[in-house]
């Protein structure tokens, strides 16, 4: 009884904490009837009115306008048990003057233990200030692209020696000079390249390489108006007669703004995919970290043998947890840094077991950078790790003795080592290791071989004990 009344005050507990956290998500639970039962300040705020005001209204008297549109949706979860996920709605906000808020929104069943619909979950994010902002920068692309049309092309014809006798209106008007400030001058000596010595010689080059019969082409800079500048593909290729030989040569450029904005809108979803990926870890971390406390709370009403067990299971948790906080602090999603990675599961085996650390030292041999780890194989070797440790800490050091347990982590021919060692009383005689003699054993077993790593046992009967295991050879390693 007192498990289920430790449970039932969890759930509300998280049931609360779930609708009061700051989310950018907005979230409400409504019963059968469509009332609000519970509803967070965001969703809350996307209506327009507050969280009291919400709650024991049906979503009709909220929401009028938008009722009829929602309610088909509605019926269909309520009466129908179909979930409704990611519709698109607009709704006029009350007391707004008619202002519309644009919603990405879900409706899900929630299910009674007899299977039957016993109300809605409702989970929307706001897409008003998103849309703007995409207009916004739809209609400035827009038009910046309209301005740079106007510059699009270049076309001229030089003489062989390079001096420039044509160009056309565009980059006269872009570059705000007149015809007659450029024709007859050496092309790397007009107002688009004289703007940097470098670039004047490299076109003199050109020039004369094209001269010889070959074709340049490179993106440059050239310089416009109010000494701007503007990025282009520049091509610069010979132009023969009937018997072949070099009569002109003709410049052509075409203006790529568009591809530098390409490259930029890439650059910038890679950014924004980086942020993802760092929250999904934060939140996978903190779900993590949210079972550990489950199995703490659940430790504390336990008996002690239980109570072993739950912690066994709670550091085993934080060990996984671990991998997604480091993962979250980093950039770099395809591997993590072993030295810093033990230090700090080592450092958290050490808030767990206390008093033990009085007697016990718990030291990690690894470098802080240049030993990397896959990240498939982070979670199995912190687990493993993991195991190793708590193993020797619970049995090595039996009867009060004192002693020291070290996590070494090297590379032997191209292949990542992590070693467990103590000196402790050793492994007994006729202990079955490999079988796995313990759930933590069976466990170090399964991980190794998931891992496809060698695992070496120590010697049976003799003082001290150490595991070493051999990563096989990664993408990271190599």
């Amino acid at each position: 009884m007192k498990k289920v009344e430790i449970g039932s005050s969890l759930m509300r507990a998280a049931m609360e904490t779930i609708f009061l956290a700051d989310s950018p998500v907005g979230k409400a639970v409504l019963d059968r009837d469509l009332r609000y039962v519970h509803i967070n300040q965001t969703l809350a705020a996307f209506n327009g009115r507050s969280v009291d005001f919400h709650l024991g209204r049906t979503v009709q008297e909220v929401l009028p306008d938008a009722f009829p549109s929602l309610k088909p949706l509605l019926d269909q979860v309520i009466f129908e048990g179909r979930p409704a996920q990611h519709f698109r709605i607009s709704v006029v906000m009350p007391d707004s003057d008619g202002q519309t808020s644009e919603w990405e929104a879900s409706y899900l069943p929630i299910r009674m233990p007899d299977g039957s619909v016993g109300g809605v979950y409702v989970q929307a994010v706001n897409l008003t200030a998103k849309l703007l902002t995409e207009r916004a920068l739809e209609d400035s692309e827009k038009h910046l692209r309209r301005v740079l049309d106007s510059l699009f092309a270049f076309v001229g014809v030089l003489s062989p020696d390079g001096t420039l006798l044509q160009a056309n209106r565009a980059p006269l008007d872009a570059a705000g000079i007149d015809v007659k400030d450029v024709v007859g001058k050496p092309f790397w000596d007009t107002y688009w390249w004289s703007y940097s010595e470098s670039v004047r010689n490299w076109l003199q080059t050109a020039c004369q390489r094209v001269a010889a019969g070959e074709i340049v082409r490179e993106d440059v800079l050239v310089r416009m108006s109010a000494d701007s500048r503007m990025a282009l593909d520049f091509m610069l290729v010979p132009m023969r007669d009937d018997d072949g030989v070099i009569t002109h040569l003709i410049p052509s450029a075409i203006d790529i703004s568009d591809r530098k904005a390409a490259q930029q809108r890439i650059e910038s979803a890679l950014r924004e995919r980086t942020v993802l990926l760092q929250e999904i870890h934060h939140r996978v971390k903190n779900n993590l970290q949210i079972i550990s406390s489950l199995l703490r709370l659940q430790a504390r009403a336990s008996d002690a043998d239980v109570a072993l067990a739950l912690q066994d299971s709670e550091n085993r948790v934080m060990a996984m947890a671990l991998t997604h906080q480091l993962l979250y602090e980093r950039t770099d999603f395809s591997a993590l840094e072993l030295g810093p990675y033990l230090k700090r599961l080592v450092s958290s085996l050490r808030d767990a077991h206390g008093q033990l650390m009085l007697r016990i030292q718990l030291r990690v041999d690894a470098p802080d950078s240049g030993l990397q780890i896959g990240l498939s194989q982070a979670v199995p070797v912190a687990l493993v790790v993991n195991e190793l440790l708590t193993n020797a800490l619970k049995h090595a050091f039996e009867g009060g003795r004192s002693g020291q347990v070290e996590v070494k982590a090297f590379r032997v021919d191209g292949k990542t080592v992590v070693s467990v060692s103590d000196d402790g009383r050793g492994l007994p005689l006729g202990s079955k290791l490999a079988e796995g003699s313990s759930l933590g054993f069976s466990l170090v077993t399964l991980l190794s071989q998931q891992l496809n790593a060698e695992l070496v046992w120590p010697q049976l009967g003799q003082p001290g004990a150490t595991f070493v295991l051999t990563l096989p050879l990664s993408e990271v390693s190599l």
